[in-house]
């Protein structure tokens, strides 16, 4: 999904700069600024500068201090606030930075962003290339409720629900993997069940779906002595083994000793 469907619109009025004199309003201008620079290290520190500044506002009013005045500048530091957290979360997504999303963690564990679906396919991606197995699969999970969810303010139903399938066939098929991988075959055969018709012209997650859902059901005929689930694993080898990757060769393999193991069952 583009950015700018998720855009969400900051009109901040600046404060009463004549009564209070702090760095709130050059922390928010550096922030804006620095947005659309791309930079995620000046994105981060930035960040934290306005919430830092922002926060300061969580106290009482000082006592020589004039009371609507005052509100209005807590008002305005509550919006900085927000806007903080919409830097870092679009600063992510442009980048695909996994450090910006976590300074956003670190700064508002309960933050809106945090749920958005993109944010959390930076996360996945992350725990992915550093074989966090269970976090991978927290993630997946985390991305299926969140593309199941309606579509996010100022997203066309349309888009949201070409972005939505992505979304879940990606959850799925990672949720699905991770547990053929750990032997849980009921959970994978149902998560990969899920995830093909999401999938369908995507080899890369096509080729190890079917070879894990023909694994998966091996196992479980086997288990059930079950003849129709074991040529339903040999049939979903057998399409694994058409799809040139890494799993081809033993797909092809296993259709064969499945296609056996099934002649053999009653």
């Amino acid at each position: 999904m583009k950015l700018a469907a998720l855009s969400v619109a900051f009109g901040l009025l600046a404060g009463p700069v004549c009564v209070f004199a702090d760095d709130l309003d050059d922390a928010y201008d550096a922030l804006k600024q620095a947005q659309s620079s791309k930079d995620t290290a000046k994105i981060k520190t930035l960040a934290a500068a306005a919430h830092a500044a922002a926060k300061k506002y969580d106290a009482p009013a000082p006592a020589d201090t004039e009371k609507e005045a005052y509100e209005a500048r807590v008002k305005y530091a509550k919006e900085v606030d927000a806007y903080s957290e919409y830097a870092l979360y679009t600063g992510a997504i442009q980048t695909r930075s996994a450090d910006l999303i976590n300074a956003l963690e670190q700064q508002n564990p309960k933050s809106q962003y945090l749920d958005m679906p993109e944010a959390i396919v930076i996360e996945l991606d992350t725990a992915l290339s550093r074989k966090q197995t269970d976090r991978a699969v927290t993630l997946a999970n985390r991305l299926i409720a969140a593309a199941n969810k309606k579509a996010p303010e100022g997203v066309s139903a349309a888009d949201w629900d070409k972005a939505k399938d992505s979304y879940l066939g990606r959850g799925y098929y990672v949720a699905g993997v991770s547990a053929a991988e750990r032997n849980k075959y009921a959970e994978a055969d149902r998560n990969l069940r899920s995830a093909l018709p999401l999938i369908k012209g995507n080899n890369a997650m096509m080729g190890p779906a079917l070879f894990y859902l023909g694994v998966v059901n091996y196992n479980l005929a086997n288990m059930t002595a079950n003849k129709a689930k074991m040529q339903e694993a040999a049939k979903f080898s057998e399409q694994a083994a058409a799809i040139p990757g890494p799993t081809q060769d033993q797909a092809y393999k296993n259709s064969m000793a499945m296609k056996a193991a099934a002649d053999k069952m009653r």
